[in-house]
């Protein structure tokens, strides 16, 4: 039997899906990873340049409130009034903090990310991006 919170994963993935599958997702939003080049044959040529991947997110994205503008996102890191909070279904495989966003073809940088439920089975994941 499937805990409350395998529900609520489930729930919020239906939830988030793009609008053109009956769900509340805005635009495209995607999960992006840098994976390393090959290193050189020899030390002073240049490394093989990074292979991007990407993972589609069931997600949405919105303008962060306003009373959270000036506080510290980590430290020595103000919110300010253009970032974006993006909500997100659980991620297969999981998120990684050399991650970046990319938004309606714009590439944005993660701030912060918080698992909902901070314990267990994760039901959602919210972001923090610039």
């Amino acid at each position: 039997m499937a805990d409350i919170f395998s529900d609520m994963a489930a729930v919020a993935t239906e939830l988030l899906a793009p609008a053109s599958e009956g769900g509340f997702g805005s635009g495209t939003i995607k999960l992006v990873r840098l994976i390393p080049g090959a290193a050189p044959a020899n030390e002073w040529d240049s490394p093989a340049p990074p292979t991007r991947q990407e993972i589609p997110l069931r997600a949405n994205a919105f303008g962060v409130h306003s009373n959270l503008v000036g506080t510290e996102a980590s430290p020595g890191v103000a919110i300010l009034a253009t970032d974006k909070r993006v909500v997100s279904a659980p991620i297969p495989g999981g998120y990684q903090p050399t991650d970046l966003m990319e938004i309606d073809g714009r590439l944005v940088t993660i701030l912060q990310v918080k698992n909902i439920v901070g314990a267990g089975t994760t039901s959602a994941i919210q972001f923090l991006v610039r």
